[in-house]
């Protein structure tokens, strides 16, 4: 498992993309709202069916600029969703392969709890 941050700000909006490959060599996108000095956990955002990373954007920026408890804050775009590579296997599509891949995104950005 991988990381390759993408090159370049995101206009300003306070995340960096980053893509991961996961077990089986898909790339999944991440969205990577970085607080300046978390103290924190770590907040994992998980979009639901057919929706994206995108989705918690408002959510992301304001836990990771709390002047109080600032947060890294790291949204998923699941396989073949958002920016994520899509999968040619329909059954990979599941509960157990999106917890793989969730297992490959902390353990690539190197976060043991959250």
């Amino acid at each position: 498992m991988t990381t390759e941050p993408i090159t370049g700000d995101t206009d300003g909006e306070g995340w960096s993309p980053i893509f991961v490959t996961a077990q089986d060599g898909l790339r999944l996108h991440v969205r990577d709202y970085r607080a300046r000095a978390a103290t924190g956990l770590p907040v994992v955002c998980l979009p639901g069916l057919t929706r994206t990373g995108a989705d918690f954007h408002e959510l992301a920026r304001t836990l990771a600029g709390d002047a109080a408890e600032p947060r890294r804050v790291i949204a998923l775009d699941c396989r073949g969703r958002g920016r994520s590579d899509h999968d040619r296997k329909p059954a990979n599509y599941s509960l157990p392969v999106e917890v793989a891949d969730l297992v490959s995104v902390l353990t690539a950005l190197e976060i043991d709890r959250a």
